[in-house]
């Protein structure tokens, strides 16, 4: 695993670090990840829904890549357009 460096938790109990794309660590924000979905168009109780799914799968240096597959799949039955506008919404970026 990698080491996460540079979070700065406001609660230590629920702060959960990212490793992101370019290695840098940020801490995971449930709200910014529900805001991401809606934005391609799915509703607010399926983003909600798949928010809520995700937060319990992240772990310190989980990978902003993981979270975007997470997303897709649990999206995908829900609202298949909404899944597939957030695949084009961001950008893939190459593997690690």
């Amino acid at each position: 695993m990698r080491k996460v460096l540079n979070c700065h938790p406001r609660n230590l109990s629920t702060v959960v670090c990212l490793v992101k794309v370019k290695k840098r660590s940020e801490n995971f924000n449930k709200a910014k990840l529900k805001a991401s979905i809606k934005k391609a168009g799915a509703k607010d109780t399926h983003a909600s829904k798949v928010a809520d799914k995700i937060a319990g799968k992240v772990k310190a240096g989980t990978t902003t890549i993981l979270i975007r597959r997470w997303v897709i799949t649990e999206l995908k039955p829900l609202d298949s357009k909404a899944a597939e506008a957030y695949m084009k919404y961001n950008k893939p970026v190459k593997k690690l």
